[in-house]
């Protein structure tokens, strides 16, 4: 396989590769197990930290939308070349509002000062908070902001979305509220061209319509939102790096800060040269296994900002021997998310700009 490095680190410590083709087979595979008229990428936080102009070019043909958190997040993909629609999520502000209009980006209005905010001619999808509680009008007031829509013809419409709380795994009773919470809005809106709700979770774990788009972000890195894990969903990141020492210590030897670990017995201790502030999590201290040479081993010691120890036992493996830390053949992001008591978007995220990307088409 070919590999196209990204913004080159002088001497990276660890580098993530990147698999561009299972992300794109990802994206069709849920687009397919959905069965709605339209995908739409989301590649907000850089694309949880895979590279959001990189992801996005190669994706770009298969997706009909994409969507950001930011406006800065969605010039940098129209500085990146990206000509799909993009529809920035957070709130817009008088701030931003010409960058709608100046970068071809869609506002999401989920408050009736909105309408006002905006400029003429800029596009825009309707929010509405059917459980999630973050942003969105209320079911109850979805005559009115209909009403207001209609008022402000100078402005383009062409949208109207929502937002599962609870799908990220089966069982949820409040995902069938949601799903006729939102059917019911959408009654009110018919010559709206878009509607969309369901994201990865909901695909993956519901056996519900998806309106005529669905969203997927993280699932088209290989992940699903939440504890249950298919198959279908292969993740698309490796991350690597190498042990840079090796020492033999003694039975009873304390290792790291506040010497939360103790050798077990004599062996060897591996130095890696990642820590927290490359993206593991301290909550991982002495939980981690991490795949050298055909094997698992424990990180052993709370984790350091810049290193993580491995205990090999009896092992005694070379300098500059490979670690996979997260993915391939080791941990993936829900073992990772598991132990850390957290979720594969939060492990994903947490990987800082430390980490050398690098890209392969296949």
């Amino acid at each position: 396989m070919l590999w196209e490095q990204k913004v080159k680190n002088h001497f990276p410590d660890s580098h993530a590769e990147i698999h561009l083709g299972t992300i794109l087979n990802n994206l069709r595979t849920i687009h397919k197990r959905a069965g709605t008229e339209k995908v739409f990428a989301v590649v907000k936080c850089d694309a949880y930290r895979h590279g959001a102009v990189r992801v996005s070019r190669h994706i770009e043909d298969a997706a009909d939308w994409f969507g950001v958190a930011s406006v800065d997040e969605g010039i940098q993909l129209r500085m990146g070349g990206l000509k799909k629609p993009i529809l920035v999520f957070n709130v817009p502000g008088y701030d931003t509002a010409a960058a709608y209009h100046t970068h071809n980006l869609t506002a999401t209005v989920s408050h009736k000062t909105h309408f006002d905010t905006l400029m003429d001619g800029t596009r825009y999808q309707l929010n509405f908070d059917t459980g999630m509680g973050r942003f969105g009008f209320m079911p109850e007031d979805a005559a009115d902001v209909r009403q207001l829509a209609v008022m402000n013809q100078r402005l383009s419409c062409s949208g109207i979305y929502s937002h599962y709380a609870t799908a990220d795994d089966p069982g949820s009773d409040f995902v069938r509220k949601q799903y006729e919470r939102f059917s019911n809005i959408t009654e009110l809106f018919k010559e709206i061209p878009l509607r969309h709700m369901s994201n990865t979770g909901a695909v993956a774990n519901y056996d519900i319509g998806h309106f005529n788009m669905v969203r997927t972000g993280v699932g088209m890195l290989g992940y699903n939102s939440g504890e249950k894990r298919y198959d279908w969903l292969k993740p698309a990141l490796t991350w690597k790096t190498r042990i840079v020492q090796i020492r033999k210590i003694k039975k009873e030897t304390p290792v790291s800060y506040s010497s939360t670990w103790k050798a077990p017995q004599e062996g060897y201790l591996a130095t890696i040269p990642v820590g927290y502030g490359d993206g593991i999590p301290r909550s991982l201290s002495n939980k981690l296994k991490v795949w050298i040479d055909g094997e698992l081993y424990p990180q052993v010691g709370n984790v350091t900002m810049d290193n993580i120890m491995v205990f090999l036992g009896e092992k005694q493996l070379p300098a500059e021997t490979e670690v996979t830390l997260l993915g391939g053949e080791g941990w993936n992001a829900h073992d990772w998310a598991e132990k850390a008591g957290t979720n594969v978007h939060e492990i994903l995220t947490n990987i800082t700009g430390r980490v050398e990307k690098i890209y392969g088409e296949s």
